[in-house]
């Protein structure tokens, strides 16, 4: 199982509810895309990225398919990549 994570934050926060529906409509729904997750950091000492959306895939390959997939080329074009300030990404096994 590879694990995806992307810690980031929005250029302007008024886009965290747009950003969220966006997220569990158009990446859930991806073959190959599991247990899909928006989320927010708890308000503790300094925060350095604000939001988390992670993604689980069964492969490497899997994540490539999504990769290329239309609703997340259209999610990444039209919604997330306008909107965020910061980004990283991260694989974990």
């Amino acid at each position: 199982m590879i694990h995806k994570i992307l810690l980031f934050n929005l250029s302007d926060p008024s886009k965290e509810s747009l950003i969220c529906d966006k997220t569990m409509e158009l990446l859930a729904r991806v073959p190959g895309a599991e247990n899909v997750t928006f989320r927010r950091a708890v308000e503790q000492g300094e925060i350095q990225y604000r939001y988390l959306i992670t993604v689980d895939f069964e492969s490497m390959q899997a994540h490539d398919e999504y990769l290329v997939h239309e609703s997340h080329v259209s999610f990444s074009k039209e919604y997330f990549r306008p909107n965020i300030s910061e980004l990283l990404i991260q694989f974990f096994e």
